[in-house]
């Protein structure tokens, strides 16, 4: 079996207007895909990088073409995505396993697969390299990025980041320096609970990202359980734009709840809504960084 290390940029509606919602919420539509192949004892294969032309968001949003350097003449260059789908498939093969940073990238994929009446189950038994990077540094952040994951492991970043191919290179950089072995046998716990969202939505024209969990039509989010409102206390963010808390419902169950802003206008984010089911220790967990966070402010406020 191959390892296949994927990575993905996508474009964004311009406005809630242009935004698709049939068959699925079209929260990122794909315009690049970049690929590493490896084999089992993660030596180099392969390489790849496909550029797709959008059919429906074909005017770049304009965080999104700040933070990649892709402008709309560019996505007239490429190939539709059920063409670029064929070609990756191909080039993937019959026995692989998906390696991604961060969980987004296949929900996308997903998505995309799904808009186009494609196999939106394709690549789902993936390994979020994230999981195995925080146990294996001990890493504090809830989402670190890749960029400071390879600073952190002292791989010199020498390229654009937010391209596919690149960032697809550097996460199998990150992947040379981590005991990836003991990783993947390690997977199953380590993403036990977190893998797949029980409910997902995204809520649209929210004002400010830095309060977004203060806007009731983020936070009124109900109990997949017994569909009472959820109860939430305290908010960790990261990057500024990502914020998690753990909440228990009256019912007993414990559920992660994460916020997700993206950008689209002055003042105009799309918040997308993530419920996973928690463990306890997932709950002390967070406990332990609502606690260091504390201190931390605490200690900055007596200096």
């Amino acid at each position: 079996m191959n390892y296949i290390i994927l990575d993905m940029e996508w474009n964004q509606a311009l406005s809630k207007a242009a935004a698709v919602r049939s068959p699925i919420v079209l929260n990122g539509e794909i315009i690049q895909i970049g690929a590493v192949k490896t084999d089992e004892n993660f030596e180099l294969i392969d390489r790849i990088k496909l550029n797709v032309r959008p059919k429906f968001y074909k005017k770049m949003n304009p965080y999104v073409e700040e933070i990649t350097g892709i402008s709309s003449i560019d996505l007239t260059c490429g190939e539709s995505f059920p063409q670029a789908f064929r070609r990756f498939s191909a080039w993937c093969g019959e026995s692989f396993r998906f390696i991604t940073w961060g969980f987004d990238d296949i929900v996308i994929l997903s998505d995309n697969l799904r808009l186009h009446g494609l196999d939106d189950t394709f690549g789902r038994n993936y390994i979020n390299l994230q999981l195995i990077f925080n146990r294996q540094t001990n890493a504090r952040q809830l989402q670190c990025s890749l960029s400071s994951a390879a600073e952190k492991l002292g791989i010199p970043i020498d390229v654009q980041v937010h391209d596919a191919a690149n960032d697809a290179y550097l996460t199998y950089e990150v992947c040379k320096k981590l005991d990836m072995a003991l990783g993947i046998a390690e997977y199953a716990e380590l993403s036990s609970g977190i893998s797949e969202p029980i409910f997902k939505d995204a809520v649209r024209n929210v004002a400010d990202c830095k309060t977004m969990f203060r806007d009731r039509r983020v936070s009124d989010i109900k109990c997949p359980e017994c569909g009472k409102r959820l109860i939430f206390a305290e908010w960790l963010f990261s990057n500024g734009r990502n914020c998690k808390t753990v909440t228990e419902c009256g019912c007993k169950r414990l559920f992660s709840v994460k916020l997700k802003a993206s950008y689209v206008s002055e003042g105009n984010f799309t918040v997308v809504r993530s419920v996973y089911a928690a463990t306890e220790d997932e709950k002390k967990a967070f406990e332990d960084k609502l606690k260091k966070r504390a201190e931390h402010r605490k200690g900055k406020s007596e200096s």
